[in-house]
């Protein structure tokens, strides 16, 4: 299939959503096109956060597009960041794709949008049911829009970040707690993860410490010397500590899966094998 639904896809991001409304009609009229958007591209599949139609509706906010069947992949797959099609209908690239004979337009321009980390977040596109061919003044004022966007989407990542800086630490007995590490690890976040880590461990005389880290969205320096540091504290603290739910991302990374193995810890698949090592057992409450 191609063209979904998704509820989800335009949460949690208000502000992009908000300046994007602004953008969009600047950037139908200066590009001459019916349709502008703006699409997240996750695991398996690219997800429309926001959309302007001038006449036509041709998407919807509510769109969910599989990523191998969407016009997105040739932008995020492009080296250069950008990528457009005079027309998508007669391309051989996309001529036979369900996508062209679903939405029947023609003209496509996309570039990619960068989040905090520099990755790519995901597109800013338009489209139109005639033939375009965009020019290279048409491509530098999409990407000065999509600068102005990334910026946007960088705050708000930034601004959730803030709302991970309380330290999600679970008492599970006198003696053994949980580090439930989640999010982008900065080096503020670091700072109040050694602190309040430090703090308890000494407060409630924590002798088992499991770091779950099976939420950490992103690798990266302040990352690793976080628990580096961390370890090493605990460890001269006398706490025994585990690691848990380590995310493929990370072992599938040569240089973060020899630091992980030089930490000399025990690793487990998850929280619930941690304490079952320790003697513990989870039971659901009838």
């Amino acid at each position: 299939m191609g063209m979904q639904t998704s509820e989800e896809s335009y949460q949690n991001h208000d502000s992009l959503i908000d300046v994007s409304d602004k953008l969009f009609t600047c950037l139908v009229d200066k590009l001459n096109v019916n349709t502008a958007y703006v699409a997240k591209k996750e695991k398996n599949s690219m997800d429309v956060i926001n959309s302007y139609n001038v006449d036509k509706q041709i998407v919807t906010n509510d769109m969910s597009v599989e990523y191998t069947e969407s016009n997105c992949k040739y932008v995020l797959e492009n080296q250069a960041g950008v990528q457009y099609f005079t027309n998508l209908m007669t391309n051989l690239e996309t001529a036979d794709r369900t996508i062209t004979e679903q939405l029947q337009v023609k003209a496509f321009l996309g570039v990619t949008l960068y989040g905090s980390s520099g990755k790519p977040f995901g597109t800013l596109c338009v489209m139109d049911e005639e033939e375009r061919a965009f020019s290279e003044e048409d491509v530098t004022y999409i990407r000065t829009i999509a600068d102005v966007l990334s910026f946007i989407i960088e705050l708000d990542e930034t601004h959730e970040d803030i709302g991970l800086l309380s330290v999600p630490i679970i008492p599970i007995s006198t003696e053994i707690a949980v580090l439930a590490l989640q999010g982008n690890v900065n080096q503020t976040r670091a700072l109040k993860i050694m602190e309040d880590t430090m703090d308890y461990a000494v407060n409630h005389k924590i002798k088992h410490f499991i770091i779950d880290i099976s939420e950490i969205n992103r690798k990266g320096f302040a990352f690793s010397e976080l628990l580096d540091r961390l370890v090493s504290a605990l460890k001269l603290m006398g706490v025994d500590v585990m690691i848990s739910g380590v995310p493929t991302n990370l072992v599938s990374d040569v240089h973060m899966s020899q630091y992980l193995a030089q930490l000399n810890l025990h690793f487990v698949q998850s929280i619930e094998d941690a304490l079952s090592l320790l003697g513990y057992e989870l039971r659901e409450l009838h």
